[in-house]
């Protein structure tokens, strides 16, 4: 009966080999095997051993099971430490490591000042857990407080019966307000640790979400704007938004941190406290915001006056290309070009100072060369070219042509050259190759080559039509004129900055090269100051300073025929004449008026460059050049003082700046005493009141 049993118990571990293989269970398989073989071996081994009572069989089937279990056991340490260690390190790492994806926020656009044009602000959301909430005491008392500062935006008795109804139903969420900022985040934090709340999850904080604030819509065509353009992460898609991307976008990490999962706490490891800066760098631009201030209303204002399609200006510091200020204004808001660096037109008349400054480099002409421009009209490959007014005709000298717009007198001096040194003189001007300024989709200019101009391509040229740049080409160009002949790249970006106000990077002035001589740039400041002073710029002109411009009325092109009666009216001046430090170009596309005057460059758009250049000048405290007199109500009132004559009568000081009256009052024994700063508002003394006994005056400012 004993070896009955043993032959049993040695066929059931059999069959446990073969199921053990069947399903595929690797560790038992060697565990019953190891029995089979101990089994055996005691079965031939001691098979003489004489059982003479159950107690041996009974020692022996213990022991088999406790042998079994232990094999059991130990094979499956092996099996979990050298054979599956790789799998079960991966279901620890996933019920312990939590990935947390991080992202930088967007740097900010500063102006030059250090005004904010553009920047993010981190938003938070404010909810409840219901279920919870219920269950705290201190919970209504914070949602109370929260009510009453007006961080939930809710009345109390509803909201707190809505959350007391959502708790008993077992509810885990909901939402109070979805546009927390920092700020707000940090107040709400004191309250929720004041009712000791803070942390329990019960009324809690979430969702960082970053949002885009601009300063105003006069910057939107300059600074740009941010929007999904590929993938889930909003970036750059226009302006200097879309230029500088790689600066201004916040860098992303994403970091597997060992934390606490069920409490959402992190272990305080070396690697879940190592902090990275993902932020993304602070442009600061050359942008002036006072000067762009300026230019957007005198702009806006025009723009309204002329009842014009679109109206555009930039203003640059001609010494080094940076730009101060841009100005786009349009009737079809919905249009996201800029033409300032992205569309081209032809200039007109705006565009002749350059030939007349190419042909005095060249020594084809003088300040006093005459052209004989006849009765206005002039025939050409049977074409008609004709002066814009009637009172242009006879012979005219160089200055002349300039300062009246003769069209006929450009076409003579454009004789002088030859088509290559034309050709030529656009080039190094820079019309025929993009400006490189900081800002995308600058427009490449089309050059068609010499050899396939037509007769009349040359002479339309030398006023301007026949020939299309951008209005950053132009005033770029022009700049070289008449800051002593070099061109200057112009630039936005004035420097690059981390979030600690470290420089990583400074754009500084590009010479691209020498023009025309120092002394050409000067003749030609003095010929555009006549322009000013007598000239189709008159109405740009300000008393006491030396203003130096050009108007331009180009006919409109459309579908390859110029439209009548349709121009691009425009204005680019400079002060002050003798080292200019500002200058501007202003453009009004298809401006309407009464009478056809009204439409032209000297009516549509030169009152823009004086009405600046006054604002200009009192916001920058600039005196006017050689005070003689002030003229009130049309008559001299005050003596020359520069020569120190005697003041006899108070002159109106309202609207002048305090080195204004210092300039006035520096050659008499009157003690001037200032108050504030600005303009002056107020006077002790009045207009036309005699100034023989008095001894000091008082001047307020604002």
């Amino acid at each position: 009966m004993n070896k009955k049993l043993k032959i049993f118990l040695l066929l059931i571990q059999i069959l446990g080999i073969g199921l053990s293989l069947y399903y595929k269970k690797f560790l038992l398989t060697v565990a019953v095997l190891l029995m089979l073989a101990f089994n055996l071996y005691v079965f031939f081994k001691w098979k003489k051993i004489k059982m003479k009572n159950n107690f041996i069989l009974r020692s022996f089937i213990v022991s088999d099971v406790i042998l079994f279990c232990f094999f059991i056991l130990m094979f499956r340490m092996v099996q979990i430490q050298l054979f599956d260690s790789e799998n079960y390190k991966e279901a620890i790492n996933k019920q312990v490591n939590v990935e947390r994806k991080e992202g930088g926020e967007r740097g900010n656009i500063y102006d030059s000042k250090g005004k904010g044009l553009a920047y993010s602000i981190n938003m938070y959301e404010l909810s409840v857990d219901p279920k919870r909430f219920v269950k705290s005491a201190e919970a209504p008392e914070a949602l109370k407080e929260l009510i009453n500062k007006k961080y939930i935006r809710e009345n109390y008795k509803p909201l707190l019966s809505t959350i007391n109804k959502l708790g008993k139903e077992d509810r885990v969420y909901k939402r109070l307000n979805r546009n927390i900022d920092d700020v707000e985040k940090k107040e709400i934090e004191n309250i929720l640790e004041k009712y000791k709340i803070k942390g329990k999850n019960i009324i809690f904080l979430t969702g960082r979400k970053e949002r885009r604030y601009y300063k105003a819509d006069q910057y939107f065509f300059l600074v740009g704007n941010i929007g999904f353009k590929k993938g889930t992460e909003k970036e750059g898609i226009f302006g200097i938004e879309l230029f500088y991307e790689n600066y201004l976008k916040g860098d992303r990490s994403s970091r597997v941190i060992p934390s606490i999962r069920s409490l959402g706490v992190g272990l305080p490891t070396a690697e879940a406290r190592t902090k990275v800066n993902l932020n993304g760098m602070d442009l600061h631009l050359t942008i002036d915001n006072d000067l762009q201030y300026i230019l957007d209303d005198e702009m806006e204002k025009q723009f309204k006056k002329t009842n014009s399609e679109e109206a555009y200006a930039i203003m640059m510091d001609p010494n080094t290309g940076k730009v101060l200020a841009t100005s786009f204004f349009r009737k079809n808001k919905k249009a996201v070009t800029n033409p300032i660096f992205q569309s081209q037109l032809e200039p007109g008349s705006i565009f002749k100072p350059l030939i007349i400054a190419a042909a005095l480099e060249e020594k084809k002409i003088k300040k006093t060369t005459k052209f004989d421009i006849g009765d206005g009209t002039f025939r050409r490959y049977n074409h008609t070219i004709k002066e814009s007014s009637r009172n242009v005709k006879g012979v005219l000298t160089t200055e002349e042509v300039l300062k009246k717009s003769s069209n006929i007198g450009m076409v003579l001096m454009g004789d002088m050259f030859t088509n290559e040194e034309f050709d030529n003189y656009l080039e190094r001007f820079g019309l025929y190759s993009k400006t490189g300024v900081d800002y995308p989709y600058e427009q490449t200019p089309r050059r068609e080559p010499v050899k396939r101009w037509n007769g009349l391509k040359k002479s339309t040229m030398t006023f301007g039509q026949g020939i299309a740049v951008t209005p950053i080409q132009m005033i770029t160009a022009f700049s070289a004129v008449v800051n002593g002949g070099t061109m200057y790249q112009p630039y936005i970006v004035e420097k690059i900055t981390d979030k600690d106000g470290l420089v990583v990077r400074r754009n500084l002035p590009v010479n691209k090269g020498k023009i025309i001589s120092e002394a050409v740039s000067k003749e030609m400041r003095f010929m555009m100051e006549s322009a000013v002073e007598d000239g189709t710029v008159k109405k740009g002109g300000v008393d006491g300073y030396r203003i130096g411009g050009k108007t331009g009325t180009a006919q409109f092109s459309e579908r390859g025929r110029y439209v009548k009666n349709e121009y691009l009216s425009s204005v680019i001046g400079f002060f002050p004449v003798e080292k200019p430090q500002y200058i501007m170009l202003a453009m009004f596309f298809k401006p309407q008026g009464n009478i056809l005057y009204d439409k032209f460059g000297g009516t549509a758009a030169a009152p823009v460059l004086g009405e600046i250049i006054k604002k200009i000048t009192k916001l920058k405290s600039i005196s006017p050049i050689n005070i003689d007199k002030i003229k009130v109500a049309g008559r001299s009132s005050l003596k020359s003082v520069t020569n120190h004559e005697e003041l006899i009568l108070m002159p109106d000081l309202k609207g002048l700046s305090g080195r204004d009256v210092i300039e006035i009052f520096k050659g008499s024994n009157i003690e001037v005493e200032l108050i504030g700063a600005g303009v002056v508002i107020e006077q002790s003394i009045q207009a036309q009141k005699e100034l023989t006994n008095v001894k000091k005056i008082k001047i307020k400012l604002n």
